[in-house]
């Protein structure tokens, strides 16, 4: 067995089901998950300079990904040709443009809620929902205690649902 065939065996042990949750994730459907999965090992078994790979799970992940997102588009197309050619009497699918002012007007209430918050309270609060980063690390980012952390989250909440709460200034 040669080297990067032997790397290929120890992907499989290793990740094959993580590949298959992370497929099935992406795709939504669990059945063709493992179909899927197996075919990203194989793109990377078939691979000429394998060995040169340095970083094979990372690779494996990515076609896995790659394999995921051609799936998801074929399955779109299959059922656009399904569906057959649209009908102009029917309205548009998606958002009515009322709909849309609405949400937009919500975002730039929101977008000023958050702009009224104080410095460090908005920091917080972006690192938090922004970014998606935990009390502790806010907390060693901005130098200050998980508990502090926890009360500008509760400020910046509280702050924002005041503010979305008011009537709109209509203009």
């Amino acid at each position: 067995m040669t080297s990067w065939t032997s790397k290929i065996a120890g992907l499989f042990a290793t990740h094959r089901a993580h590949v298959e949750r992370v497929i099935s994730r992406r795709t939504g459907d669990p059945q063709a998950a493992g179909d899927l999965a197996q075919d990203a090992f194989l793109r990377l078994a078939r691979m000429p300079d394998g060995d040169a790979v340095e970083n094979p799970a990372g690779l494996l992940f990515t076609v896995a990904d790659r394999i995921a997102l051609d799936h998801c588009r074929a399955a779109r197309r299959q059922r656009l040709r399904d569906a057959g050619p649209l009908d102009d009497d029917l309205p548009a699918p998606g958002p009515t443009a009322e709909a849309v002012a609405e949400r937009n007007e919500t975002m730039a209430r929101l977008r000023g809620a958050i702009d009224g918050l104080s410095p460090k309270t908005r920091a917080v609060f972006l690192l938090y929902h922004a970014e998606g980063l935990a009390y502790r690390e806010i907390a060693e980012r901005l130098g200050i205690s998980p508990r502090t952390v926890e009360y500008h989250l509760r400020q910046a909440l509280e702050q924002c649902r005041t503010h979305m709460k008011r009537r709109p200034v209509r203009p």
